[in-house]
This record gives structure tokens, C-alpha cells and sequence, in this order.
């Protein structure tokens, strides 16, 4: 017998009246309306923040991009940073082509903007970050999509990296181009999950045409492919992957320029060297070795030389148990820029953005609370930094500089730059911690593969929603 008005308890009329209202407002549809919300907020906290900051780096992209408009595909002739047009002598550019395109239609859409040790144009700011917001927009999209699930979870975890201060600082302060790669990385494993491996292949070409050390997680996904797609398949695929590299790299080799294009592209961008400072430093190894050195005065220099080996080591094992334990691609691409970030003995900052879009998709995924906790330690725990760093500095630091930026940053607490090298060796080894974590919790724990969408799967909740 159905219950009357008069016999429902208090609390079941507040559960009738809660369940009524979040049928009423909670719906996809305003999942969806906020979601719109928080991608123009995070599209313009990145847009607002882009003329007003500039650093070394976008001088320095500046010199490459004109180098590249007078000498075209003769580039990589002049990559050492030797040039006189190179305000920062002896920093070369050591990428591979897709970004050296991509700055040169950046200048030639401002083509009268100039940059130097003292100072960048407003224009060429705007320029050279708006391919990379875009790639770091496009993420965020790339996110809401590709999560499994209601809309309300889509918008959640899609918001931890439009809202993620780390993508914030990347693109629209910093301006380093590692989210381009990043969006190849996440496009690749999405049109994979889909079932278009093909173009999956070739758009993981794109992204280590665009940042080499791309090519670990992209090589670990290949060895997850291989356990489950045919020989002959997998062949035509890696034939596409390694057709689209050759398109971006044989005209830059046909100049007489294949010893230095392999220089550039293949060899570290820094010798193993201390360090210095421990404020840039994101490698557990590099920073534990440089703080014993500095601290304690330490010979630890040759120290350096066995991390490669060992890195070496490790990603040869991880991809043979990729392959043994059938990792998903998810899991194994996060496993290889994982090993890569935390055994190598330099990483810088912006590498970090690699992982982090991976990382939320596997929290978002995993039946795994573990995995579910230590995915959410790496996508938020990065932006800890920068409360130890005074952000405030790249609004000041080149003309034209904008020094009513500091009031704003000291409200937020983004302008405390402390002088102990401690606690930016702390910061360091926890980022090594959480990689070498989740990359023994793949191989030894979490069995089950990750929720990914097959394109039934797909098909079906585009008809729901």
C-alpha cells in the first residue's frame, strides 16, 4: 500500500524534495551549461594573462622563428643558438620541426614584432601562446569528451585541467608549447579507444614530431596494441607513424643538416650537469644530487651519468611488461612518460603538462581507489610550486612590463619565493615518488584494465545525450 502524505517521516520528505530538485536543475543539460561556463573562464584567464607576461623562452622563440623565415628548411644549420640574431647565446633549438613551423606562422602573422634579453612585443606574446592555449583548450574539450560516464562527471574531471593552475601558467604565462603535445598525446589515445587506430598512429607522430620524449608513452602504447591488434595491421600502422615523421624531418635533412637535425632532436638538450637552480629543478635524481653537491659539498657530478642507463633500463622492462601484463593504453602511456619524468636526470616544469591530461583520465576511469589517489596527487600536486614561486616576475621581468600585476598576485599567494633550495628538493622527490609509484602499482596491482570507450560504447551514449 503506498504511503500517504500524512505517514512520510520528515526525513523522507526532505529525500522527496532534494530528489525533486536535482532532477529539476541537476540536469545534463546544465552540466553542460556549466561546463561552457568554466571553458570561457579557464579560455579567458589564459587569453587576459598572455600580453601582459613574457619570458626568455618566447625571446628566444622569437630569434628561431626568424632564423627559420631567412633560412626555411636550412634551420636546423643555425639550431645552436650561436647566431647574433639570438639574444641568448648558445641555447639552441633542440625540438623537432612541428614547433619551428608553428613559430613561423606566428611571425609571419605579426611579422614586424621584435624580441631581445630586454624586452618582447606585446604582439609577438599574443602570437607565439595562441597556438598553445588553443592545444590547451582543446584538451580540456578532449577531456569532457573522452571521460566515460554522466555529464556531471565529464565536467568535473574536465575542469581539473581547465581550472589547473600548472595548464594556466604553461600556456598563458610561460608560453612553452609542451600542451601542443600533450593534445596530440590525448587526441592519439582517443581516436585509438575509438577504433580508429590509424589516425591514432599518425596523430602520435604528430606529438613526438612536436616534443621528442613524446616518443616513450607513444612506444608504450604501441606495445599495449600489440598484444590485441594483428601483425599485419600494427605493420601498416607503425608504417604511417613512421611515413608522417619522415614528412616533417627528411626536408629538414635534404639541406646537408642530418648530423645537426639529429643533435637537435636525439641528443639531451643539456650534458648531465648539477642542476642550478634547484627553484627550475623537477627531477628527484637531478635535485638530490645537486642538493648534496651545494649542500654538503659533494662530488655527485658523475652521478648524473648513471641515470641514463637506468632510465634506459626501465623503459626497455616497462615495455616488455606492457606487453606481458596487457597494460591498456591509457595505463601504459602514463606509465612511459611517468618513467621518463622520474628517472631522468633534467626535467623542467613544463614536461610535467604532459601527464597530467593522462593522469585525469585514468583517475576518471580506474575502478582502483589507489589508482584513483595517486592520479589525483599527480594532476594537482605540480601546482604546488607555484606558491613557492614569485609568478609576479614574468609581468615584470621585459618590457613592456606590467607591474600592476604584483598587487594581484600577492593577494592570491603567488608571489612567495622562499630562498630554501630544501623545499624545492621536497617538491622534486614527491613528483618522483607519485611517477615511480604508479608506474610499480600498474605492473604488480591494478589488474583491471582501465574504462575505456569502444566505439559501440560511444555510439550509445551519443544516442543517450
Amino acid at each position: 500500500m503506498p504511503e500517504t502524505a500524512k505517514s512520510l517521516t520528515f526525513n523522507d520528505r526532505i529525500g522527496i524534495a532534494f530528489s525533486k530538485f536535482q532532477n529539476r536543475f541537476f540536469t545534463p543539460r546544465f552540466a553542460l551549461f556549466v561546463f561552457a561556463v568554466i571553458f570561457l573562464a579557464g579560455a579567458t584567464a589564459r587569453i587576459v594573462a598572455a600580453p601582459y607576461s613574457a619570458t626568455q623562452d618566447m625571446a628566444q622563440f622569437w630569434s628561431f622563428a626568424q632564423l627559420f623565415k631567412e633560412h626555411g628548411f636550412d634551420f636546423y644549420r643555425y639550431y645552436n643558438g650561436y647566431d647574433p640574431i639570438n639574444p641568448w647565446q648558445g641555447w639552441g633549438y633542440v625540438y623537432p620541426p612541428i614547433w619551428i613551423l608553428i613559430l613561423g606562422v606566428a611571425l609571419a602573422a605579426v611579422p614586424g614584432t621584435m624580441a631581445g634579453q630586454f624586452f618582447v612585443d606585446t604582439a609577438w606574446r599574443i602570437a607565439e601562446k595562441a597556438p598553445i592555449i588553443t592545444a590547451d583548450l582543446a584538451i580540456g574539450l578532449m577531456l569532457f569528451i573522452a571521460i566515460p560516464g554522466s555529464r556531471w562527471k565529464k565536467l568535473f574531471f574536465s575542469a581539473l585541467w581547465l581550472l589547473n593552475p600548472v595548464a594556466w601558467y604553461q600556456s598563458g604565462v610561460f608560453g612553452q608549447f609542451d600542451a601542443i603535445a600533450a593534445a596530440f598525446l590525448v587526441g592519439s589515445l582517443i581516436l585509438l579507444e575509438r577504433g580508429h587506430d590509424r589516425w591514432a598512429f599518425g596523430v602520435a607522430a604528430l606529438a613526438v614530431m612536436t616534443k621528442q620524449h613524446t616518443l616513450i608513452p607513444v612506444a608504450f602504447m604501441m606495445a599495449a596494441t600489440l598484444r590485441t591488434m594483428p601483425w599485419r595491421r600494427f605493420a601498416v600502422n607503425f608504417a604511417i607513424f613512421a611515413g608522417i615523421a619522415a614528412l616533417f624531418s627528411v626536408p629538414f635533412m635534404v639541406t646537408g643538416n642530418i648530423l645537426e637535425y639529429a643533435r637537435a632532436v636525439v641528443l639531451p638538450g643539456q650534458a648531465p650537469a648539477y642542476q642550478e637552480p634547484l627553484l627550475y629543478t623537477f627531477s628527484g635524481s637531478g635535485a638530490a644530487f645537486t642538493y648534496l653537491h651545494d649542500r654538503y659539498g659533494w662530488d655527485t657530478l658523475s652521478w648524473f651519468s648513471y641515470t641514463i642507463p637506468v632510465l634506459v633500463i626501465a623503459i626497455i622492462g616497462g615495455l616488455v611488461l606492457t606487453y606481458l601484463k596487457r597494460l591498456s593504453p591509457l595505463r601504459a602511456m602514463l606509465v612511459g612518460i611517468l618513467l621518463f619524468i622520474g628517472l631522468f636526470y633534467r626535467i623542467n616544469y613544463q614536461y610535467l603538462v604532459i601527464f597530467i591530461p593522462l593522469a585525469i583520465l585514468a583517475m576518471a576511469r580506474t575502478s582502483y581507489v589507489s589508482e584513483r589517489i595517486i592520479a589525483l596527487w599527480l594532476a594537482i600536486f605540480p601546482a604546488v610550486w607555484l606558491w613557492y614561486f614569485n609568478l609576479s616576475f614574468w609581468f615584470t621581468y621585459l618590457t613592456p612590463d606590467h607591474p600592476e600585476a604584483i598587487s594581484f598576485f600577492e593577494r592570491i599567494g603567488l608571489t612567495h619565493l622562499t630562498a630554501s633550495d630544501t623545499v624545492y628538493l621536497r617538491i622534486a622527490l614527491a613528483i618522483t615518488v607519485l611517477c615511480l609509484a604508479y608506474t610499480a602499482f600498474a605492473f604488480t596491482r591494478w589488474k583491471r584494465p582501465t574504462n575505456q570507450l569502444n566505439p559501440e560504447e560511444v555510439k550509445r551514449q551519443t544516442a543517450i545525450q
